[in-house]
């Protein structure tokens, strides 16, 4: 991850509370693994109209 990716990545953490004073700085690009009996079409996303209720993390 570049400069620049790692310091929107930052603030978005920040804004959301998720840095630490031991971690201030992220570095690592976020990843959330998807569930093993995920199926092709929720992975895709191929709703019409997305009902999702998840934080922007």
């Amino acid at each position: 991850m570049n400069l620049e990716e790692a310091l929107e990545v930052t603030k978005i953490y920040s804004i959301l509370g998720l840095t630490s004073n031991k971690e201030p700085f992220i570095t690592t690009r976020p990843f959330e693994s998807p569930h093993h009996t995920v199926t092709s079409t929720s992975l895709v996303g191929r709703r019409k109209k997305s009902k999702t209720s998840e934080k922007l993390v």
